[in-house]
């Protein structure tokens, strides 16, 4: 009788254990699982903001590296000079690159398979006349790890999250430009050149014209 009464304790103990080591299981998938969801949304925001500033930095010279921003030679110097007011023909080289780059960190990012799809869209804001941002948008969808785990929960093992970033353009050619010019007017190479002159007496026309006119 005893030997019968150990046997069932036996035998309770191990469906107890086994139960409990499946919850475990389930719990344990779950939290894997809701561990990437986190991950996958917190990725998808860091590589949104670096690709907006690194095509907000480059987006003059579309033929530069997006991830150093290297620009030869050959391609800063005939860069198109009225840039600026052409953005519709940089805007889809643009989007194309940020979208490339984009996809390519996600993949890198997370297991083979997991990236189902990757939407970006660029939108160039002109602030005023010499100033302008970007606004990059990307919609991913992805197919969660342990993605049961969380459908036995109630949750959804595919996940879109669409993230917004934005960044303001610098041109790298424009600000050496600028930095040459005030070297120029430190070193008084305009001034010895009679570009002042030149410049004072263009303007001295203009008015004497506009007197005249109104007169």
């Amino acid at each position: 009788m005893k030997k019968q009464n150990w046997r069932g304790e036996r035998g309770a103990i191990m469906l107890e254990g086994m139960i409990v080591m499946v919850i475990t299981l389930f719990v344990l998938i779950w939290i894997l699982g809701l561990g990437f969801v986190y991950y996958q949304r917190y990725i998808t925001t860091v590589v949104t903001n670096d690709a907006a500033t690194k095509i907000a930095s480059t987006y003059n010279n579309i033929d530069s590296d997006i991830i150093m921003g290297y620009v030869n030679t050959e391609a800063l110097t005939g860069r198109n000079l009225y840039r600026r007011f052409s953005a519709d023909t940089l805007h889809g080289a643009n989007e194309d690159r940020a979208a490339a780059y984009v996809r390519y960190i996600l993949d890198k990012a997370n297991f083979v398979g997991v990236v189902d799809s990757v939407d970006v869209e660029l939108e160039l804001v002109l602030d005023s006349v010499l100033r302008r941002h970007v606004e990059l948008t990307t919609t991913c969808t992805y197919n969660t790890p342990f993605g049961e785990g969380l459908e036995l929960f109630g949750m959804s093992g595919v996940k879109t999250y669409q993230v917004k970033a934005c960044a303001d353009c610098t041109d790298y050619a424009d600000y050496i430009s600028t930095v040459d010019y005030g070297s120029a007017w430190a070193d008084g190479t305009f001034i010895g050149s009679g570009l002042i002159g030149s410049i004072t007496s263009l303007l001295n026309t203009c008015v004497k014209t506009y007197n005249h006119i109104t007169s």
